[in-house]
């Protein structure tokens, strides 16, 4: 009889924890995620080069890259700031060894090896 009560509150833990993990593990990636809060559907329009150097084509190298973004983002209020200092402190060390190594292809192509990217349309 003492078992009964246990059950029910056994029964709906388990499923508990194993749909937090299970939800946990589906964010949990190897690649970093984007840094900054970048929306790919409000810069969807804008060509990927404007913003990322293509190796394998040996088109000039655009500005990279907080310092693209601040062309367009300068004037709103706090963001430029922000997109430094998050560069500076998430991103910096990573893309200096990255550019350091010879790419086969360049970011454009090779940006879903490190960083998880919504799924887009138009965009491969």
């Amino acid at each position: 009889m003492k078992r009964a009560p246990l059950l029910w509150w056994l029964i709906p833990a388990v499923a508990l924890g194993y749909a937090l993990f299970a939800g946990h593990a589906a964010l949990v990636r190897e690649r970093p995620l984007l840094p900054l809060n970048f929306n790919h559907q409000v810069h969807g329009k804008v060509n990927c080069l404007t913003c990322h150097h293509d190796y394998a084509d040996h088109s000039p190298s655009p500005p990279s890259g907080e310092r693209t973004c601040l062309l367009c983002h300068k004037k709103t209020p706090g963001l430029a700031v922000r997109i430094e200092q998050d560069f500076h402190a998430l991103c910096r060390d990573c893309h200096l060894k990255k550019v350091q190594v010879i790419h086969a292809a360049g970011p454009v192509r090779e940006c879903k090896g490190c960083h998880v990217v919504p799924a887009l349309s138009g965009v491969e």
